[in-house]
């Protein structure tokens, strides 16, 4: 099989070979095997590990390489190939020069034309091949290939010249022969494969040398086989030599920019695609809508550099566009406003290395007014004169949020040149249904109309954006820096018992009532008879002192002569004493009605009992258990404490010559313990003296405390170092030794000189000696104590101690008889 493939290609090589075919070789299988395009030949041949004769080496009469093949490559050692941009360098494409990543092999669309449909204006020449379908009295298909002297061999008509006809004539001459002389037969014409022509790439492109193209190859189409222009490669000024002329020159932005491919010609065999360096090039940055490096050819405006550009982006602001042009005597480039809208400064003249940058507009719009806060539709309106608060907030409940607050709003305007600002006070529920009016404030241009949310909502039910806090905070920014000798800083403060404390804009004629209302109004627990103002005045030396004056709410608030504020006044709300409206304490246990109840100051221990309907008969008041929030925060800040101690005794420990048994890791457990430790809160009562209104015992109750009443037990409780712990029936008669010896007595570990007893309500007795804990002890155990044996600390086994003392006395004798011996 593969001397069979190697013959008929053999055939293929040679087109003179004569009538005599190999062994097995017929025509049809030759022109089967021509219709293949010159791919398709070499994968068959390389299938069969045969090699296309003619194809090793080139011949005076055949093509140097292969349609797309370059022959003698010169790889400039200073080129790199341009690589496609990643994702994040899409900033530096504007300092790119436009087209020069058109032939980037990497993006590169180029595919060859050996199937492309050949123009009827084609011009035949030596190697093309015509496909001949004979159709009628005979049937047969012929593939002429045109020699070296420009016919083709016809069976049965003969020797027909057709070099140098156009593919339309040739066909019309074929169709008229075959016509004139075979009777019967008719014909049509297509073209097989093309003729290889070979250009020369030269000048500045990526890879110059020869190359074998197809016949109809163009310029760009020979610049995608060489891999483009180089980085100083012209693009506008492409030249196609011929016999030593140039013959045609392209501008490759014709195409790019336009699409005109009128100077993209089809080469000719032995053309020289010749790409000098580039003359000038200009930079466009800025808000155009292809910002690039373009190249100059000469004699190109600031409107030509423009069209390059694509024009302006919607962003630009072309009025105050910057030209940077450099120094011809070498000094630093010189930058000039230029307007883009004057026909004179369009049609001057752009020079290489110029700089063009197009300045973005700002975001400021004329003829509008905003709109910020707790709204449904916030942003920038149309103004018109005679605009109010109405035509932008028509409906309550259409145009704002819920949580508005319809009471305050304010109003931010520009008062003159400097861009100051004024503010202007309104009520939004009163403009919205008094249209028109001196309630609804009329609006200028650029005017800014901000709605609050309620102080109360502010962070549970709102966007926290719609607060006073930040919607005010620019615009008393503003009003500060804007403050200047003769005007002082216009703004007042507010703090205490109102709902949104802090400092609000000052306008013409503020009041109390005004800035009331702007803190959201008074709380529940403000005290209506006093409130402080406090005004800075300044005195005839120049010194400024504080003057105080009490004012009464409750008059001010309702009279229609509210003191008028000014600069930097201070208004202090003060709460009414003792106000506790949600202070509350939570009973539970052994009383008629377990619950929380709310307090107010004064209230002690037995008067919560009496309202919550007294103890029931199985209370056992001597055990309840109180808590207090202030107390379990004491031992947490304690606890803390001591970790904190503990850590630092540790470090000393380590700076000195004194011995430590534990570890680094152990004492840090200990302290991270004691860190994360959650206080109990229990305070010690004496709860039956309390019922009985002993003054020292009935505590006051305040906000957070819990009391718990347990029912009653009977019992004695046995912990710590004891053979068996347990709980026994409470006896009268029975001692702490008697408990001791129900529990089966102490173990070896115990300290019985440390033993004591934790009573019903928390407190602690330590039994210090022996006549109490035999005697009296009888008498002071009581239902629900717990005797506690803690553990000796200084315990040793006793194995170590006779160890020890037997080494002391042998040491000792060791010396009686050393010093004896002297």
């Amino acid at each position: 099989m593969r001397i069979f493939i190697a013959s008929l290609f053999l055939v293929l090589a040679l087109p003179a070979f004569g009538q005599a075919l190999p062994p097995g070789v017929t025509p049809q299988m030759i022109q089967q095997v021509q219709s293949m395009s010159p791919a398709q030949q070499q994968a068959l041949a390389k299938q069969f590990g045969v090699q296309i004769p003619g194809q090793a080496s080139a011949s005076q009469n055949q093509p140097l390489a292969l349609p797309g093949q370059q022959i003698t490559p010169q790889v400039r050692d200073s080129v790199t190939k341009t690589k496609e941009p990643a994702p994040q360098e899409v900033k530096q494409q504007a300092s790119q020069r436009f087209g020069r990543n058109l032939f980037s092999r990497t993006v590169s669309t180029f595919a060859p034309t050996d199937d492309a449909p050949v123009p009827e204006n084609y011009r035949l020449g030596v190697g093309d091949q015509l496909i001949v379908q004979m159709f009628g009295k005979e049937n047969e298909q012929l593939t002429l290939q045109l020699g070296r002297n420009g016919d083709v061999a016809f069976p049965k008509l003969g020797s027909i010249t057709l070099s140098g006809l156009t593919f339309e004539d040739a066909r019309e001459l074929i169709k008229t022969r075959v016509n004139q002389q075979l009777i019967g037969v008719e014909a049509t014409v297509t073209m097989g494969r093309l003729r290889a022509i070979n250009v020369f790439m030269a000048g500045e492109v990526e890879v110059p040398g020869a190359y074998s193209v197809s016949a109809l190859t163009t310029v760009t189409q020979a610049l995608f086989q060489a891999g483009g222009v180089s980085e100083i490669g012209s693009l506008r000024n492409i030249q196609v030599r011929r016999s030593g002329q140039v013959v045609a020159s392209f501008d490759a932005y014709d195409l790019l920019m336009r699409g005109d491919t009128q100077g993209d010609i089809r080469l000719q065999s032995g053309d020289v695609v010749f790409v000098p360096a580039y003359k000038g090039v200009v930079e466009v940055t800025g808000e155009v809508k292809r910002p690039r490096i373009y190249e100059l050819v000469g004699g190109e405006t600031v409107s030509d550099v423009l069209s390059m550009a694509a024009g302006f982006t919607q962003q630009a602001h072309p009025s105050l566009s910057v030209l940077i042009r450099k120094s011809e005597t070498g000094g630093l480039p010189t930058a000039k406003s230029i307007n883009l809208y004057e026909p004179s400064v369009l049609a001057s003249a752009i020079q290489s290395g110029d700089l063009l940058r197009v300045q973005k507009a700002g975001g400021r719009v004329s003829n509008t007014v905003g709109l910020k806060g707790a709204v449904q539709r916030p942003g920038t309106y149309g103004w018109f004169e005679g605009m109010r608060v109405s035509d932008l907030l028509g409906d309550v409940r259409r145009d704002v949020l819920r949580e508005a607050d319809l009471s305050y709003g304010i109003v931010v305007t520009y008062k003159n040149d400097l861009l100051d600002i004024d503010v202007k006070q309104f009520e939004l529920i009163k403009a919205v249904s008094a249209p028109n009016t001196p309630a609804d404030p009329l609006l200028s241009e650029f005017d800014e109309v901000l709605v609050f949310s309620l102080p109360e909502l502010e962070g549970v039910e709102t966007d926290a954006r719609n607060s006073r806090k930040a919607l005010l905070a620019p615009v008393v920014a503003k009003l500060s820096a804007q403050a200047r000798e003769d005007e002082p800083v216009q703004t007042v403060s507010i703090s205490g018992a109102v709902r949104a404390p802090g400092v609000y804009p000052l306008f013409a004629g503020t009041t109390v009532a005004d800035l009331v209302k702007a803190a959201g109004g008074l709380k529940d627990s403000a005290y209506l008879q006093a409130a402080e103002l406090r005004r800075l005045v300044e005195q005839q030396g120049g010194e400024v002192v504080a003057s105080y004056s009490e004012l009464n709410l409750a008059r001010v608030l309702k009279s229609d002569a509210s003191p008028v504020l000014t600069s930097r006044d201070h208004l202090t709300i003060r709460n009414i004493p003792d106000w506790s409206p949600q202070d509350a304490i939570t009973v539970s246990g052994e009383v008629a009605f377990p619950g929380t109840y709310l307090i107010q100051r004064g209230e002690t221990l037995a008067d919560v009992i009496d309202r919550a309907g007294g103890l029931t008969e199985e209370a056992f008041p001597e055990g309840a258990i109180f808590t207090r929030e202030s107390v379990a925060q004491k031992e947490v800040e304690r606890a803390r404490a001591f970790a904190a101690s503990i850590r630092q005794t540790f470090a000393s420990r380590l700076l000195t010559e004194e011995t430590t048994t534990q570890s680094l890791g152990e004492v840090a457990s200990i302290a991270n313990t004691l860190e994360t430790f959650e206080g109990q809160g229990r305070l010690l009562i004496d709860l039956p003296a309390a019922l009985e209104r002993q003054a020292v015992k009935n505590l006051e109750v305040v906000d957070g405390d819990r009391l718990v009443i347990p029912k009653k037990l009977n019992t004695v409780t046995i912990v710590g170092e004891v053979l068996q712990q347990g709980t026994h029936s409470y006896s009268s008669s029975l001692s702490v030794e008697d408990y001791l010896g129900l529990s089966a007595g102490l173990t070896a570990r115990a300290d019985d000189g440390g033993i004591y007893v934790v009573k019903a309500d928390g407190s602690v007795t330590l039994l210090d000696n022996s006549w109490w804990r035999f005697g009296a002890s009888r008498q002071q155990l009581q239902p629900g104590d717990t005797i506690v044996v803690p553990v000796n600390t200084r315990y040793k086994e006793q194995l170590t101690s006779w160890r020890e003392i037997t080494q002391i006395v042998y040491q000792g004798l060791v010396s009686v008889a050393a010093v004896a011996s002297l």
